[in-house]
C-alpha cells in the first residue's frame, strides 16, 4: 500500500511533467477560467470542449483534492469491508483518473482496472500522468461507454466520483443503476460537498436502497436521512498544496481543505458504524461537543473532562470517525 507521501509525490511529479512547455501566463488564464465556473455553481470535470489547457488547469488545481477525498473514501471501504479483496476497480466518469490514484494508494491488491470516459482528450491526459508512475502496475483498459464489454462485467469495487452533479437527473439514475448492475463488491459515490451535492448523494442512496443495496458509509444505518432539510451531511480532508498549485490558485497557506459528500453501499459484506461525528469536534469549557450520527437520530454529546477515559477518547475524534464513546449512562 502507498502512503500519504508516496501517492502526493508521485501525482505531483506526473502533473509536474504533464505541464512543462506550457507557458504559465496561460495556464493560469485557464485555472482562473475555472475557477470562475466552480464559483458560479458550474465545477465540473472539463470536457473535450474545455481545451486543453483548461484540462490541464483541473489536473492542477483539482485533482490532487479529488484524489484526496477519493482516497478518505477507499479507507472508509477497507474499514467497513475488511473481508473485501479490490482486485478490480470500475471509475465511471474517469476523468483525469482520479479514483485509480486514490484505490491503489488503499487497495494493494488492484490489479485491473476499466475506466469510462468519453473524452479522448481527457483520456490522453490521463495516460500522460500515469506513464512512468507508481501506478504502471495495474492493467489499466479505457472504455467511451458504461456499456462496453468491458465495463459491465463485475467488478470488486465501483466509483462514481465527481459525477452525479454533472447529469441531469434523468441520467443520473440511469448511470446510478448502471453502476450498481457492474458492482460485485462495493460502490462508493462521491460528490462536492455542497448542499447540491448531498442532495444527490440521498437521491442515488434512496435508489441504491431500493435495488437491494447495504448501506455501509457514513451512514450507521439505510433508514431516511435525519438531518433536517436545510442541513447537509458532508465531511472534509486537509491537502498539502504544491507550489504551483498555490500560484495558480493564487492561494497564502500552504494546504486547502476539500469538502465531500459521498455514499458506499455493497452487496454482502460490510458493517456500518454504530455513531459517525458528522461535525467538527468543539472543544471549549474543559468539554468535547460532538455532533453524531447514530441508529436513532441525530445527537449532540458533551464529555466532560471530568469523565477522564471517555474525554480523552473524545478529544481523539475527529470530523467523519465512527465514534465509539459510550453514551452517558
Amino acid at each position: 500500500m502507498l502512503n500519504d507521501g508516496d501517492l502526493s509525490e508521485s501525482l505531483q511529479r506526473a502533473i509536474d511533467r504533464a505541464v512543462v512547455g506550457v507557458a504559465y501566463r496561460e495556464l493560469r488564464a485557464a485555472a482562473s477560467t475555472l475557477s470562475v465556473g466552480y464559483r458560479h455553481g458550474n465545477g465540473r470535470t472539463p470536457g473535450h470542449h474545455a481545451g486543453s489547457l483548461v484540462q490541464l488547469a483541473y489536473v492542477a488545481t483539482r485533482m490532487p483534492a479529488t484524489v484526496a477525498a477519493l482516497r478518505a473514501v477507499c479507507r472508509e471501504v477497507r474499514a467497513r469491508c475488511p473481508d473485501l479483496s479490490v482486485e478490480t476497480l470500475l471509475d465511471v466518469g474517469a476523468g483525469p483518473g482520479s479514483a485509480l490514484w486514490a484505490a491503489r494508494s488503499v487497495f494493494s491488491e488492484l490489479g485491473r482496472a476499466t475506466l469510462i470516459e468519453p473524452d479522448q482528450g481527457m483520456v490522453q491526459l490521463a495516460r500522460q500522468l500515469l506513464d512512468r508512475s507508481v501506478l504502471t502496475e495495474v492493467k489499466t483498459t479505457w472504455s467511451q461507454q458504461l456499456d462496453s464489454e468491458e465495463a459491465v462485467e463485475p467488478k470488486d469495487l465501483v466509483v462514481l466520483g465527481y459525477l452525479l452533479t454533472e447529469l441531469d437527473a434523468t441520467t443520473r439514475t440511469a448511470a446510478v443503476a448502471s453502476a450498481w448492475r457492474a458492482c460485485r463488491g462495493a460502490l462508493a459515490i462521491v460528490v462536492p460537498g455542497s448542499p447540491q451535492g448531498f442532495a444527490a448523494i440521498l437521491d442515488a442512496r434512496r435508489q441504491l436502497v431500493s435495488l437491494g443495496a447495504s448501506v455501509v458509509a457514513p451512514c450507521p444505518h439505510a433508514e431516511p436521512c435525519p438531518l433536517p432539510t436545510d442541513d447537509w451531511c458532508h465531511f472534509g480532508v486537509r491537502l498539502n498544496r504544491s507550489s504551483l498549485h498555490r500560484r495558480l490558485k493564487g492561494g497564502v497557506l500552504p494546504y486547502e481543505d476539500e469538502k465531500y459528500s459521498y455514499v458506499v453501499v455493497t452487496r454482502a459484506s460490510g458493517t456500518p458504524v454504530l455513531d459517525r461525528v458528522i461535525r467538527r469536534p468543539q472543544f471549549r469549557d474543559r468539554k468535547v461537543a460532538l455532533r453524531v450520527c447514530g441508529r436513532d437520530g441525530i445527537r449532540e454529546q458533551m464529555v466532560p473532562r471530568s469523565e477522564g477515559v471517555r474525554f480523552r477518547e473524545a478529544r481523539k475524534l475527529r470530523w467523519g470517525d465512527a465514534c465509539h464513546i459510550s453514551r452517558k449512562a
